[in-house]
């Protein structure tokens, strides 16, 4: 493990493409092989990666590069992946199109039904439909090779081309078939993980309502400072955690603390970010803001719990 420096610095990067747990291994082992990290989490249900460095001896560059360099993609600031998403999802379909086919011919092979046709398609046929089907299997696999890495799908490939070796073509296109399958499958699962922690972490508010210089202002939830005032009407979400300093409401912390009831609050509670106020008025003043709140904490450790399952839990 790396030793802190007084001068390490902390950043947080979007990184697209990352489909599966050994995915996110990867950009985890090439970010940390950059000299001057100090640490690196990547979080699949959330596609960041969270880099401790020391800038004195590396710099955003290079980490971007290395990521890049695994196969992976940064996205800047506003850079969206709607559009990312949409072709791994056409891919993924593609794949499972070519799979299914694969195996219409070889059950029907097996059972008699198509011996004479797939007798008389060319082995160049068999392999295109092969490489077609499998890549995106066949790429992760060569990729994890090149670093000297084995992966879930390693032992698989390593029986394909057995099979393909001895002129086993339908043999060979079976194991395509189910490998594109599990693969569907575990995509699925992290794409699933990934919406449930979007839909949890725009609870939410965007948006304050501070007390500077006498005035209300309207600002973006992460720019409130702690210490700083701020101002909740009925029917808006409490952005920050703090303690009341003047007003009372009802308020629904069911987001945060899991409770059915509302909590009746006054001077000198504590509330917290995400938390609903139904009935009345309050002044907060801010205690933690952000992923410093407990809200946010939430949503973190639910990322990092994502992250970091065990070699048999497949996100």
């Amino acid at each position: 493990m790396s030793e802190r420096t007084p001068a390490a610095e902390t950043v947080e990067l979007a990184v697209l493409g990352m489909d599966c747990a050994d995915c996110a291994r990867h950009v985890e082992r090439a970010i940390a092989g950059v000299p001057g990290v100090l640490s690196a989490r990547v979080l699949l249900a959330a596609e960041r990666a969270l880099v401790e460095y020391d800038p004195a001896r590396a710099d955003l560059d290079a980490i971007r590069d290395a990521v890049r360099r695994a196969g992976y993609d940064v996205a800047g600031g506003a850079e969206t992946d709607t559009s990312r998403a949409y072709t791994r999802s056409v891919f993924r379909l593609l794949g499972l199109v070519f799979g299914a086919v694969l195996l219409v011919v070889v059950l029907g092979e097996w059972l008699g039904l198509l011996e004479t046709v797939t007798e008389r398609i060319p082995w160049p046929v068999w392999l295109a439909a092969i490489l077609a089907g499998g890549w995106p299997v066949f790429r992760n696999v060569l990729r994890a090779a090149l670093r000297r890495q084995v992966v879930a799908h390693t032992l698989m490939t390593v029986g394909l081309l057995a099979a393909i070796a001895v002129g086993e073509w339908a043999a060979a296109a079976v194991v395509v078939f189910f490998m594109r399958i599990g693969d569907f499958v575990e995509r699925a699962t992290t794409e699933r993980a990934r919406r449930a922690v979007g839909e949890l972490a725009r609870l939410a508010p965007q948006t304050a309502r501070v007390e500077r210089e006498g005035v209300e202002t309207v600002v973006p939830a992460a720019a409130v400072q702690p210490g700083e005032v701020v101002v909740v009407r009925p029917g808006e979400a409490i952005p920050v955690d703090g303690e009341v300093i003047e007003g009372a409401a009802t308020v629904d912390q069911s987001a945060v603390t899991g409770e059915s009831m509302p909590a009746e609050v006054a001077p000198g509670s504590r509330v917290f970010a995400a938390s609903l106020v139904r009935l009345g008025y309050l002044r907060v003043r801010a205690t933690a803001v952000g992923p410093d709140s407990t809200f946010g904490r939430v949503i973190r450790l639910i990322e990092e719990a994502e992250a970091h399952r065990g070699p048999v839990q497949r996100a």
